[in-house]
Formats: structure tokens, C-alpha cells, sequence
């Protein structure tokens, strides 16, 4: 798995965020997260939804949103 599809946590790690990985627990990491519904549960649900398939394109998109 290429370095590119991990993200450095606050601590400095890198790690790569699952589909299963719980929204509530990846808005505390990634606060732009907050503009998603609330019915949004996972980061797979997020892509679904946003029809992407990473967390980068999620944050991406996330991000335009005003």
C-alpha cells in the first residue's frame, strides 16, 4: 500500500482510514467532517453518498461546501 492513501494523524503516525472507520470518531480528527448530515455514519456511507472513494476526495468535496 503506497504512503499516498495513509494520512498523518496530530501524533505524526500514518494511518489509513477503513470504510467502517465511524464518522463521529473522524469528525474529531478531521473537523471539516462537521458539514455532513448527521445520518452519514461511516466513511463508507460518506462515499457512497458522495459517489468517491476515498477519505481525501470526501474532505475534498467536503470542503467547497459553504
Amino acid at each position: 500500500m503506497s504512503l499516498e492513501q495513509h494520512k498523518r494523524t496530530k501524533e505524526g503516525r500514518f494511518r489509513k482510514e477503513r470504510s467502517d472507520s465511524l464518522m463521529e470518531n473522524l469528525k474529531k480528527e478531521y473537523p471539516i467532517l462537521n458539514k455532513l448530515h448527521g445520518n452519514i455514519k461511516s466513511l463508507g456511507g460518506a462515499e457512497k453518498s458522495l459517489k468517491v472513494d476515498s477519505l481525501s476526495k470526501v474532505i475534498k468535496i467536503v470542503s467547497k461546501i459553504k
